[in-house]
């Protein structure tokens, strides 16, 4: 029987099936472990689906609970952090430059 977790997603054995999304099969992702900028292993892991999803989970708890991402959302975050959308710095340079106004 299907159990109901945080964010709506459905776990099945290891499908992870999201609502709007679609099913992430969490044992045939091609899951990837980052390095941090120390080159140690990263916190989170991204999973990679056959059907174009994407997943994030943390190292540490890989059945807890994922975050499932279309292709295109996950693009979008990707080409956000490239163009420093994220950056600490980027983010309070614009801040201040809101408060100037």
């Amino acid at each position: 029987m299907p159990i109901d977790v945080t964010g709506g997603e459905v776990v099945t054995g290891e499908m992870r099936e999201h609502p709007l999304k679609g099913a992430f099969d969490v044992s045939s992702g091609r899951w990837v472990r980052p390095d941090t900028d120390d080159e140690s292993a990263g916190e989170l892991e991204i999973g990679f689906a056959d059907n174009g999803l994407v997943a994030i989970r943390r190292a540490g708890d890989p059945d807890g609970t994922i975050c499932i991402y279309t292709a295109e959302a996950w693009d979008a975050f990707v080409a956000g952090v490239h163009d420093g959308e994220l950056d600490l710095a980027v983010l309070q340079e614009d801040e201040r430059r809101t408060n100037q106004r």
